[in-house]
This record gives structure tokens, sequence and C-alpha cells, in this order.
């Protein structure tokens, strides 16, 4: 089964009441269900529900995410305004989601789980099929591993932005945001910083272990700043907006043609491996596997100020430091122009430590 989860960005403006992070994790892993699926009746079965979660569950606690996932999102009906043209009418139609979400069990007394059974609603087709443009598209498995509900909210608003590294559509709506995040009306300011939007950003822009094999950084060099009203006072003005920045994804078009460079590079690596010495036409120096590297970008922690500076690669060679073959890198800092060296043990353990593709 295609693991991608596809949805119109409209999707993302719901308000949706989840209560629970697996919750989350079932509703998207349905979604990929629907969208791979031809059949007006969606049918899903204990062993593929196993896989929208991290932790080998049982039959009976996969229904019972399953009942507080229809029980939670049942609560709340979308409501849109219509016109009837015929007779030149305006309204408001109350709809759900599903017109059926059924959860069957092999005994009278609903202890053995048998499957989950849906209809989408005809209205809401669109969100999820024949998507050609305004959609938003990430992995399940790495929506999966995410930890925590606002987290996971959060990633697919920011997934929607993926190319371009700004989510400003709560620029000016700060109360959207909350609702479509759940934030809790009793929550003040300093609480929310606290307890939802920093462990939030700590979660999605996390590095990697480089010696472990643990997830990649899903937002690299995530921040965010609140909005506030300009015509408050003093540093305690009224919250109006918030703003998210990230370094981009590249677009697809651009990410095969760098996979296509490197393909090249390495089979001219490769056939040139043996022979003589190669040296640069222009600059006269030689030419080795570390010359693809030189003059990447990369993102390293300013460790007086906070945040993150942009870095490029100056040189690469390699060196003998205490008995031992490595790489040494001489650096750029872009914001202040300061030059610093770094020592990597391989190039797999360079391009892990500066993120580069």
């Amino acid at each position: 089964m295609n693991n991608l989860v596809i949805y119109h960005n409209d999707f993302n403006q719901l308000k949706i009441p989840i209560s629970t992070e697996l919750e989350q994790n079932l509703l998207m892993g349905i979604l990929v269900k629907i969208k791979n699926s031809q059949n007006e009746i969606i049918e899903i079965y204990p062993n593929e529900l196993r896989n929208f979660f991290e932790k080998n569950l049982t039959d009976k606690e996969i229904a019972t995410i399953a009942s507080l996932l229809r029980q939670n999102f049942f609560k709340t009906d979308f409501t849109f305004l219509i016109k009837d043209e015929k007779r030149n009418l305006y309204g408001k139609e109350t709809i759900n989601l599903f017109n059926s979400y059924k959860i069957f069990f092999h005994d009278q007394s609903f202890t053995q789980f048998s499957h989950l059974e849906l209809k989408i609603n005809e209205t809401f087709k669109y969100l999820v099929d024949e998507l050609t443009k305004d959609f938003t598209e990430f992995e399940l498995l790495e929506f999966i591993g995410i930890n925590g509900k606002y987290a996971k909210t959060l990633y697919r608003l920011l997934k929607q932005f993926k190319n371009t590294g700004n989510l400003s559509i709560f620029k000016y709506g700060w109360q959207n945001f909350c609702d479509i995040m759940q934030i809790p009306n009793n929550y003040t300011q300093s609480k929310i910083d606290e307890k939802i939007l920093k462990p939030a950003i700590k979660e999605l822009s996390a590095e990697p272990n480089l010696f472990t094999n643990e997830k990649q950084t899903i937002f690299k060099n995530l921040t965010y700043k609140k909005i506030k009203d300009p015509k408050g006072r003093g540093r305690g003005g009224k919250v109006i907006g918030i703003e998210f920045y990230f370094t981009p994804e590249p677009k697809r078009n651009e990410l095969k043609e760098m996979i296509q460079n490197l393909a090249r590079t390495e089979k001219e690596m490769e056939k040139n491996s043996g022979r003589e010495t190669k040296f640069h036409i222009l600059t006269g120096e030689e030419v080795t596997e570390l010359t693809p590297y030189i003059s990447q970008h990369f993102s390293i922690k300013n460790q007086e100020y906070g945040g993150y500076d942009t870095c490029k690669i100056k040189d690469l060679k390699y060196i003998d430091r205490d008995n031992k073959k490595m790489i040494w890198g001489l650096m750029i800092n872009q914001e202040n122009h300061k030059e610093f060296e770094m020592f990597f043990d391989s190039i797999a353990h360079m391009k892990n430590a500066l993120k580069l593709d």
C-alpha cells in the first residue's frame, strides 16, 4: 500500500476534536486507506490497523482507539454556508466527514474486535480524491513517529508549506490557530509557549543522533514569532497572530535534479578511480571525492545568541590526525564572515553532521 498521506489543504482548516495522538495516527491511516481504495465502503482489519501505530497494540486496544475517534470526531459536525439558486435562499448545512463509521465485533458483548467499516460523505470526497493542486502530502510513518498531539497537528500545518519554509496563514488569525491546535481556552501566553509551542518545535526540529539510526530532522531551523497588535502598549500587547519559519524542502523537480547531479558525479569519480590525479581546469587544484561538497551550505547553532547561522564549506582535504585519516574542513560563517575548522571521520560522518544531501 502507498503510505503517503495526501489530502486537500482545506482539511488543515477543520477544527477536529481529537483528544489523543493515537487517534490522530488512526485518522491519518484511514485517509491513506480511503485514498488507495476504489470501493465506496472501506473495511480495515486489525493487521492493517496495527501499521498505524508504533506499538504492537492488541485488538482490544485498537477497538478502544477506534471508539474514541468515533466518539470525539462525531462530536463536531462541519457547517457550511450554502445558497439555493432556484429559491434565492441562503442557509447553513451541517454534515460530517463520514456517512457511517461502524465498529464490528465477533460477539454480542463487544469484546472480540473484527474490523472497521467506513463510508465517506460525498461532500468531502474532494478532500482525498483526484488531487492535482492545493494539497498537503507527507509520509504516514513519519507522522506516526512524532510524539505529542500538538506536535502532530503542527506538523500537518507546516507540511502544507514545506516548499516555502513559511507558515503565515495565521499571521492575523491567532484564535483560529488556537482552535485548530485545540489549545485550552484557559492557557496563558506563557503557558502556551512552555506547554505547547516549545515542546512541539523541539520535537519537529530535533537533530538526529549521529551514532544511532534515529529519524532525521523533519523541519530544519524551525522557529516561530507571535504577532502582536500594533495598537497595543508595551511588551505585553495582545497577540493577534503567529508565523512559523523553517528551511524549505526542495521541490520534486529540484530534488530529482540534485539526485541526478550527484549520481553523475559519483559515476565520474568511479570511472576515474585508479587513474592519474585530476586537476580542476580553472583553479588547478586537485579534484577528489570531496570536491562536490565544497561550496555547499549548512546551518549551525549559534551558541551565544541562539538560533542558527548559515555557513559554507570553503575547503575540504584528507589529513592524518593522531595517526588516523580524517577529513579537515575550512568553513565560513556567512552571518559574521568568520572562518573555523571542523574535522570528520568520513564522508558519511560529514554528511550526517552537516545534514548535507
